[in-house]
């Protein structure tokens, strides 16, 4: 398979894949793992399909996240992360390495915005525990059926 063909099915499964993994590193030096929603998952987040239209030939990710969780502090004091997406039916699992930013445009998190997410954010889209993260990963490594790949970004 060529590296165009790789890269196609890896954006593939990030537009399919059901939730998302984030690491980042504790002020112990130790990565913490956990689960996030995958906004770019055409089925679960459909409106969010145009925000990504800019983004059909990279690997940009954006999360949403509580500005007072403890995902903050630690990309505040250390921006490396990695990122995770697998389909456990087709072997295929696709780790991003890059740095991650906190985003304050006020109209990116309206486009964001979600019904429904008063439940995370009682305020609503302005509410300030509200907050936007982006990632543009410079390394792609994984499996797809049973060939490991590796190749660099951006």
């Amino acid at each position: 398979m060529n590296i165009d063909e790789l890269k196609r099915i890896n954006r593939e499964l990030m537009e399919r894949a059901d939730m998302v993994y984030l690491s980042t590193i504790h002020s112990d030096g130790f990565p913490r793992i956990r689960v996030m929603l995958n906004l770019r998952n055409k089925i679960q987040f459909p409106s969010l399909v145009p925000l990504f239209k800019t983004h059909c030939t990279d690997y940009c990710i954006y999360f949403t996240t509580n500005t007072s969780s403890n995902k903050i502090r630690e990309i505040s004091a250390n921006p490396n992360v990695s990122v995770y997406f697998s389909d456990t039916k087709t072997f295929h699992g696709l780790m991003l390495l890059g740095q991650i930013e906190i985003i304050s445009d006020e109209s990116l998190k309206k486009q964001f915005w979600q019904k429904g997410w008063e439940m995370y954010y009682p305020l609503g889209v302005t509410d300030p525990d509200y907050s936007i993260l982006r990632v543009y990963p410079f390394l792609a490594k994984g499996w797809y059926n049973t060939d490991h790949f590796q190749f660099e970004l951006l």
